[in-house]
């Protein structure tokens, strides 16, 4: 094994996948295995393994994604590892096409439902699945998987929990949970029947009998620094990084400038792996000025430090491409702003977008604008601890938030009253509370005031 990595945290997670995968081959009659993932922890990996594996039993598998683009996130994994004489066939909706790379790929093949009862492994959307088991087109497999069971809602799990007897469902927790925009949506709340249960939910609170877990104690994504941060997001799982402390490092080929305040925090944070900008006082609006104009200096001034990384897949610095600098935000006239902002300063080539579009990607380095930034009072939705979540866990070396230093206040005192549901024990915005003083409370060591900056003259995004 490569000296970068923890050869006790790797062994640990390859046994739980093989005790996961092992589980769920061997169970009898209807019955349900869970595999509970920090972010960053090889997923996919384990989904691919337990599908090859169970092809190896000589079972009959379909794995099942909330969307399209994870459906070809999987099958890009699953071609990296597949035998010569196997063919993954890929059930699609009319109008989707799998990108070029996938669709030339030898072991891969778009089939219709019906085509697709003659094949061995079988990988579409929650949505195809079900409706065309719905229909009578597709029959029943022996194994169904579920990627990113945690975003997978209650409706699409109902419509395919008939495919197969014996379900293993692959989630992170931490990550965005299924919401609705329909009026009334919380009337299900403590039913049974709630839309809103995501499939690991409906599994456990209907089937509990029939349910085993297991929890992979790594992430591959984050290394020791992330790590650290990372676990306020899922109390009472046990994770550690893949990588050992010196795994990775970010360098600067330019000289810090005195006279760049930006600088000293930029090399502060190089090493840290983190670094918590605070402005003075309330935001006026979400979509503030002052948070656009830090935002943009932040990125441009660290690429215009010309950074470079090294990490466990290259020893040689590679450079910093604008394509592997992130900037999340929670909403789109947020991201609308900061595009025009940064289109404006030559930084087109860096990526902007809100935490529900880049759940499951990762970058090299992540600026997050903090999700209570502008806030008088908190609500559910800025609480989300899935949106902060994703934030601070894209990354690979760097992670800067921007926030102000009301957010902090906002989280102080008692939290704030939530509804309550007979028989339903959750409450989000309660979750979402504590999850935020968790974060504020790690990232303490490596909060710093942010430097006074002119704002730059409006742009029209």
């Amino acid at each position: 094994m490569s000296p970068h990595f923890n050869g006790e945290v790797v062994a640990a997670a390859e046994r739980t996948i093989r005790d996961l995968i092992d589980a769920a081959l061997s169970l009898k009659g209807n019955g349900a295995v869970i595999g509970e993932a920090p972010a960053g922890a090889g997923k996919s990996y384990a989904v691919a393994s337990a599908a090859f594996e169970a092809l190896k039993r000589g079972l009959r598998v379909a794995v099942a994604t909330p969307t399209n683009e994870q459906a070809a996130s999987l099958i890009d994994e699953l071609c990296a590892r597949c035998p010569d004489d196997l063919k993954i066939s890929a059930v699609l909706a009319g109008a989707v096409a799998l990108p070029d790379h996938l669709s030339r790929h030898p072991a891969v093949q778009t089939k219709s439902a019906k085509e697709a009862n003659a094949e061995r492994l079988l990988v579409a959307t929650l949505s195809k699945l079900g409706d065309a088991h719905g229909r009578g087109d597709l029959g029943r497999v022996d194994l169904l998987i579920i990627d990113e069971a945690f975003q997978a809602n209650a409706v699409h799990y109902y419509g395919v929990g008939g495919l197969a007897a014996r379900h293993l469902l692959m989630g992170d927790r931490g990550q965005l949970a299924p919401f609705t925009t329909a009026p009334n949506g919380d009337r299900w709340r403590g039913l049974n029947e709630d839309p809103l249960l995501t499939a690991v939910e409906v599994v456990t609170r209907n089937h509990a009998d029939k349910t085993q877990t297991f929890k992979l104690p790594i992430t591959r994504r984050l290394d020791t620094r992330g790590a650290a941060v990372a676990r306020a997001f899922y109390p009472g799982h046990a994770f550690s990084s893949a990588l050992n402390p010196d795994a990775r490092a970010l360098t600067f080929s330019a000289p810090a400038d005195p006279a760049e305040p930006l600088d000293a925090l930029l090399d502060y944070a190089a090493v840290s792996g983190w670094l918590h900008l605070e402005q003075p006082g309330p935001a006026l609006t979400l979509a503030d000025r002052g948070t656009v104009a830090l935002l943009v200096a932040l990125a441009a001034r660290l690429l215009a430090r010309r950074p470079a990384t090294t990490c466990e897949r290259h020893a040689a610095p590679k450079p910093l491409p604008q394509e592997e600098l992130a900037v999340v935000v929670s909403h789109n006239d947020q991201k609308a702003l900061l595009r025009a902002a940064l289109d404006a300063v030559g930084l087109g080539g860096v990526v902007v977008n809100t935490a529900n579009k880049l759940q499951g990607l990762t970058y090299e380095v992540v600026i997050a604008w903090h999700p209570l930034a502008g806030l008088t009072e908190v609500d559910e939705f800025h609480l989300d601890p899935g949106r902060l979540c994703v934030m601070l866990t894209r990354h690979r070396h760097l992670c800067l938030l921007v926030g102000r230093a009301e957010d902090r206040r906002l989280v102080e005192g008692l939290p704030p009253s939530a509804p309550t549901y007979a028989t339903w024990s959750g409450a989000p915005a309660l979750d979402g509370w504590y999850a935020h003083e968790a974060v504020l409370s790690a990232l303490a060591p490596h909060r710093r005031p942010a430097p006074a900056l002119t704002p730059p003259p409006p742009a029209t995004p």
